[in-house]
């Protein structure tokens, strides 16, 4: 009798990779169907398209990712393992796009299609939404940077749009940000405005991993830079969104330190997680049997669970100060490439909406330029120091960055970001930091 897929090697190298992967890639298995043909169903934290391919990145060592349509699975693309029968279908938790990446799409993608399709900051918001979606098209500049994969979704985000709580809020700020543009076009002659919403869409040249949302292209390639990226924030004209998003455990492959973090687990393992009943060994720690287990224990002992939350995430907040404290060139050197991204080629500016007019609902925030000069100027000893919030918030935390002059402090958080079972406890000690600006 010929062996299942279930069987497979294969199968079972899969499913040990996904494993691996649950937290740090936001995802849970759902559902496997099938045994000669079986399909994989998993449900993600974040943006599908985001997860895909992050997923695939890892599969690789399994059989080469291909792309495929099965109409009755989903109406995604889901992931065919070449040779093996195996097919991983992708989910958004809660059934729909989740809609911070939607509204974050509207800002970003509007008015790069606007501009270059000549559509007016001045039309009313049903009008301009209509005008963006008749025109767009997969030859637009807006796509540049990966024509197939960006147009494709989107596309899907434009048809979806109206779905987003926040629809009229948006697409107003999407107009302010059109005549920013404008503006910056008679300042400069601009070519294209192209969509950078994941690493592999940002134009040829720009590093993968810049924090620009929108890339603007200037006409005359001799006067460098040529190309600006441009960070777009979106919120109420006094509030404070955040500027960098991460997680603890980047950070620690930033300073190079990765077998520093692997200590962190396993200090974390005895601490926090040994106590709880039922909990596997060592060897599962952030593995899905494991986050089962945290998540029953959620239920039977919330308070207890909260507890332990919160004094993991005191015990994690400490230790990152720790990490920044006793590695200060390192930590420097990671506020500059990681959290400003300083780039010389492609410089970057941070643009505010908060209405759906220009000059009015538009400012341009400092923050990244401030913190690239405290950084440089900030003397070799003693000029970066770490440390937690003691007014209360269990969140907060800062760095002080010090010259010979001045002192610039840096606002930072740290938090669970997931949902359902992988948040908390089940995010472990990989948890969400921000930079929120200066002090």
């Amino acid at each position: 009798m010929a062996q299942s897929t279930l069987e497979s090697d294969a199968y079972s190298q899969t499913v040990s990779i996904l494993n691996d992967i649950l937290y740090d890639e936001g995802i849970s298995i759902s559902k496997v169907d099938g045994t000669s043909t079986v399909y994989i169903t998993l449900e993600c934290d974040g943006d599908r398209v985001d997860t895909q391919e992050e997923v695939e990145h890892h599969l690789r060592k399994v059989a080469k990712p291909i792309r495929t349509y099965k109409k009755s699975k989903s109406s995604f693309d889901c992931t065919e393992l070449s040779g093996t029968s195996i097919f991983i279908i992708y989910k958004n938790k809660k059934g729909g796009m989740k809609e911070t990446t939607l509204n974050s799409t509207i800002t970003e993608l509007f008015p790069a299609i606007a501009f270059e399709t000549g559509s007016s900051d001045k039309l009313t918001i049903p009008k301009f939404y209509n005008e963006v979606a008749q025109k767009n098209a997969k030859t637009l500049g807006a796509y540049s940077g990966n024509p197939s994969l960006a147009f494709k979704a989107g596309k899907e985000f434009i048809s979806k749009a109206t779905d987003s709580s926040k629809f009229e809020e948006k697409v107003g700020n999407a107009k302010a940000i059109l005549g920013w543009i404008q503006s910056e076009n008679e300042r400069r002659d601009i070519d294209k405005v192209v969509w950078g919403y994941r690493d592999n869409t940002k134009p040829s040249g720009v590093n993968p991993k810049h924090k620009g949302d929108i890339f603007l292209v200037f006409k005359d390639k001799n006067n460098k830079p040529n190309i600006e990226g441009v960070s777009l924030k979106a919120g109420g004209e006094k509030t404070a969104e955040p500027q960098f998003n991460s997680y603890v455990r980047p950070i620690y492959t930033s300073f190079g330190m990765l077998s520093a973090y692997s200590k962190l687990e396993k200090e974390s393992y005895k601490k926090y997680y040994k106590g709880i009943p039922n909990i596997p060994k060592e060897n599962q720690y952030g593995k899905a049997p494991m986050t089962n287990v945290v998540g029953e224990f959620e239920k039977e002992q919330s308070t207890r669970y909260e507890l332990l939350y919160d004094e993991q995430l005191k015990w994690v907040r400490q230790t990152i100060c720790d990490l920044i404290n006793k590695n200060p060139e390192k930590a420097k050197r990671w506020l500059l490439q990681e959290v400003a991204k300083e780039d010389p080629n492609v410089p970057l500016v941070v643009i505010k909406a908060y209405g759906d007019k220009y000059p009015s609902g538009i400012k341009k925030l400092e923050d990244e330029d401030l913190l690239k000069n405290c950084v440089v100027d900030s003397k070799k000893t003693n000029g970066i120091k770490a440390y937690p919030d003691k007014g209360g918030s269990k969140q907060s935390w800062f760095i002080d960055l010090t010259c010979k002059t001045h002192t610039t402090t840096l606002k930072f958080s740290i938090r669970t970001n997931k949902t359902g079972t992988s948040h908390k406890l089940g995010q472990y000690v990989n948890l969400a930091v921000k930079f929120n600006g200066i002090k």
